[in-house]
């Protein structure tokens, strides 16, 4: 049986669509540390800036990993990464369960 990859990529991207303004906003930042809380996960960056994330179930983050795009659709999120790995969480509170902040803690995104 062969499988090709891409085209199965393809298809998941498809049923769950690419949140473009939070790809934009974090797409290259580099995975320094992830911390999973009560309730959520704090993902800190290597520029400092930082996402939490409310879940509803477990997630881990792999640091050192480079963000290269965000998924979304309804209560799953998913970060994949350059190297082709990827992180999926259940979302607490669909379309308010994220936040990034930059160095300084001004909001970058809030969905």
């Amino acid at each position: 049986m062969i499988v090709d990859i891409p085209q199965q990529v393809e298809l998941a991207n498809r049923i769950m669509p690419r949140n473009q303004k939070l790809t934009k906003v974090i797409a290259g930042r580099i995975v320094k540390a992830a911390t999973t809380e009560p309730g959520g996960v704090l993902i800190l960056f290597d520029d400092l800036s930082s996402m939490k994330i409310k879940t509803s179930g477990p997630a881990t983050v792999s640091p050192g990993a480079k963000v290269k795009s965000v998924h979304e659709a309804k209560a799953e999120f998913k970060i994949e990464f350059e190297d082709a790995s990827t992180a999926t969480f259940c979302l607490a509170d669909p379309g308010s369960s994220v936040a990034v902040r930059d160095k300084n803690n001004a909001v970058e995104y809030l969905g």
